[in-house]
């Protein structure tokens, strides 16, 4: 057992770098000089190296006080002891409480080893769980699985567990599902309830990894783990009774079963899945209620969940289900992230990059991403790219973006590898390679990923005006294979090309059943395009009575878009009468809720006294508002009410000021109206130079086809 820890140990070179070389406690027989197998004292002491590890990684022990434990325990001596269990004082009583220390994780790791040496499985698992969840170290998938892999060859159940699912996810190894499938279902056999319940996640609808859609399964195997009365499998069964995945739906009943969970254990998890259920965070299925998602939080955290401490300080900070103060809510996130949790830092870069939260704050939320990507987690990379070439709340700078989603990309992450492909292809903030870029996300499609399914098949479907041809069917061809990999909006997708005879035969009725399978699944994506097929006539005439119960479902499950598309149903009439009216409450309900669209409609309609009451000043306020909010359409918007005659005299000035706003922002329509503005002098003096100036930097920009794409899937 030690010379195979060993040799994982001196395979992983950083950690040698990082961590001194402490010599681990040998013990030999008297007569032979040989090792010995571990004795009672020995795996008591390993243990206790564990234990002392444990806090330090979780910030509950300073140097001092866990160097005084560490010679305690030198000081028991090595004698031959039997084979006796020696009662060892744990660390916790010798050490004491300590408040407010900081984490530890290369103290914690060079104890783990320790205890590893001495042949601690436990020992093993906290390393794997160090580098599989990334909380306090790098996250480093491969050397997480070669830590599981030791402890799984050293007989320890849930080292095997561990390894079955990164085979199933293709997580630090290869991918082989086959395989991990049957070590896990092994487990699950032998009356493993953690190992029932990873099963079932599996075959979980949006499930991580999912490796076939079948809720029917997931609930029986969850089931199978609660008869063995294990507390997550029934707070599953309760998320999926309300959902309605794999069994009829009975919100109250579902909500009740994770209630008398919570009730009966205090298990904080619990806890956090009823706030993330009534906040709309996961998909749920009952009204949002932000108040009393945050008192489950509240209490989670009280009890010292750092999910429940995360959730608790972002409601908190945005003001939502309690009174706002960004300034506590941010200490909160600011206190896990000191302590060097991962989570915390991207949650934190996330609020000081929300312009609609504060003003915001590049270089914290930079610095916050940066010190999360050092822990491995290249998400936070991927965060920078966007903030940097889509959020809109900093200046656009596209060669920064593609910089950072290189250094995703090296790290593995193929979100990273997706969008350097994209951008590639495009010639977005590097040199347009279409073959390459091409390669690069075909290279992911063929290993499965359905994210690169689904925006090759988005690519082909729309083309790419001056660089490739719409392919219809090849844009089918990639849908269906992330359908048939599992991908629900993949089957959205090719569902909804089948309905149009888009890149395939017209099959109305199996398009429709592919879309529908996906929206019985709680799908909110699903639940838009069917709410689509019904009020556009694809499947027959319009059915507006059945898109509003398909939208106003997805709007349940936190797509709030949706009420927005409910709104335009009745803004614009056709196949009902136009009723403004319900129009602005539509739009009133989605902004509440925290939708920009529809705060911009409620704003434009509030100016123009259309559907409510005008008030000039209140709806222009509501729109500069969106704008700030990083919602550069607002400013066009709000350029044409100044010329409208809408909102008081023809304003030139502060129309030009609007598109200004916007052009800065990327909306390459806001350059084509101020070129008509000065064409026309409309509002301004006639300036030919300065028009034609405007139409360049429009062609320059990406001109009329950019904009027509950008308006149809925005507004």
């Amino acid at each position: 057992m030690a010379s195979a820890v060993l040799s994982a140990m001196s395979a992983q070179a950083s950690i040698g770098e990082n961590l001194p070389t402490v010599p681990p406690l040998v013990f030999e027989s008297e007569n032979t000089g040989q090792p010995k197998q571990p004795d009672g004292f020995v795996r008591a002491l390993a243990g206790s190296y564990v234990a002392l590890g444990d806090l330090y990684r979780d910030g509950k022990t300073t140097a001092a006080a866990a160097d005084a434990a560490l010679a305690f325990y030198r000081r028991l001596g090595n004698p031959d002891r039997p084979g006796a269990l020696y009662a060892i004082i744990p660390p916790s009583d010798l050490v004491g409480p300590v408040k407010d220390a900081t984490a530890d994780p290369f103290a914690a790791t060079k104890l783990y080893m320790e205890a590893a040496v001495m042949g601690s499985a436990d020992a093993l698992l906290r390393l794997g769980d160090l580098y599989s969840q990334g909380r306090v170290v790098a996250a480093d998938p491969r050397r997480a699985f070669r830590f599981y892999d030791q402890a799984a060859k050293a007989g320890s159940d849930d080292g095997k567990l561990r390894v079955g699912e990164m085979l199933v996810r293709g997580q630090g190894v290869a991918r082989d599902v086959g395989r991990g499938l049957a070590m896990i279902e092994a487990l699950a056999n032998a009356g493993n309830p953690e190992a029932l319940v990873l099963l079932g996640d599996l075959y979980r609808p949006a499930g991580q990894g999912m490796v076939a859609l079948d809720p029917a399964r997931a609930m029986a195997l969850y089931r199978k783990a609660a008869s063995l009365d294990y507390e997550p499998a029934k707070l599953r069964i309760g998320e999926m009774t309300a959902l309605g995945q794999g069994v009829t739906q009975d919100v109250d009943g579902g909500l009740a079963m994770i209630e008398d969970v919570v009730s009966r254990t205090r298990n904080p998890a619990g806890l956090v899945l009823l706030g993330s259920l009534y906040s709309r965070s996961d998909g749920g299925v009952i009204s949002v209620d932000f108040a009393r998602a945050y008192g489950y939080f509240r209490r989670a955290a009280d009890s010292g969940d750092e999910t429940g401490i995360l959730r608790a300080g972002e409601m908190l900070a945005r003001g939502r289900g309690v009174d706002q103060s960004y300034e506590a809510g941010r200490a909160m996130l600011a206190g896990l992230a000191d302590h060097g949790d991962a989570f915390a830092l991207i949650a934190l870069g996330d609020l000081l990059s929300d312009a609609t939260v504060a003003s915001v704050d590049v270089p914290g939320a930079v610095a916050a991403y940066e010190k999360a990507a050092t822990f491995g987690h290249s998400d936070a990379l991927i965060r920078l790219g966007d903030l940097y070439s889509r959020s809109g709340a900093v200046k656009q700078d596209l060669p920064k973006a593609f910089a950072y989603y290189g250094r995703a990309s090296t790290a593995g992450n193929s979100a990273g590898k997706l969008r350097v492909g994209e951008m590639t292809l495009l010639g977005q903030g590097t040199d347009r390679d279409v073959a390459r870029g091409l390669a690069q996300m075909n290279a992911l499609a063929d290993l499965g990923d359905t994210n690169a399914l689904n925006l090759l098949g988005a690519t082909y479907q729309r083309g790419i005006d001056g660089i490739l041809l719409a392919d219809p069917t090849r844009a089918y061809g990639y849908f269906r294979k992330a359908a048939d990999a599992g991908s629900l909006d993949g089957k959205v997708m090719a569902g909804m090309m089948m309905v149009r005879g888009q890149g395939t035969a017209r099959d109305v009725a199996a398009g429709l059943a592919l879309v529908r399978a996906a929206a019985d699944a709680s799908d909110s994506n699903a639940l838009v395009s069917l709410g689509d097929l019904m009020a556009d006539g694809s499947v027959g005439a319009a059915n507006v009575p059945e898109a509003v119960r398909a939208y106003e479902k997805a709007a349940e499950h936190g797509r709030y878009d949706a009420l927005v598309r409910i709104g335009d149903i009745y803004r614009q009439g056709g196949p009902v009468p136009a009723d403004p009216g319900k129009a602005f409450d539509y739009y009133r309900r989605a902004g509440l809720a925290g939708d920009a669209t529809g705060r911009l409609r409620q704003g434009e309609m509030t100016a123009r006294g259309e559907g409510t009451a005008q008030d000039i000043a209140a709806g222009l306020a509501m729109l500069t508002q969106v704008g700030v909010g990083g919602d550069p359409y607002a400013y066009v918007v709000l350029g044409d009410l100044h010329l409208s005659g809408a909102v008081g005299p023809v304003d030139g000035r502060a129309a030009v000021a609007a598109y200004e706003s916007a052009a800065k922002l990327g909306r390459v329509d806001a350059l084509l109206r101020l070129g008509d503005l000065y064409r026309d002098g409309r509002g301004v003096p006639a300036d030919g130079k300065k028009a034609a100036e405007y139409y360049l930097r429009a062609v320059e920009a990406g001109g009329l086809s950019a904009v027509a794409l950008d308006d149809g899937a925005q507004h």
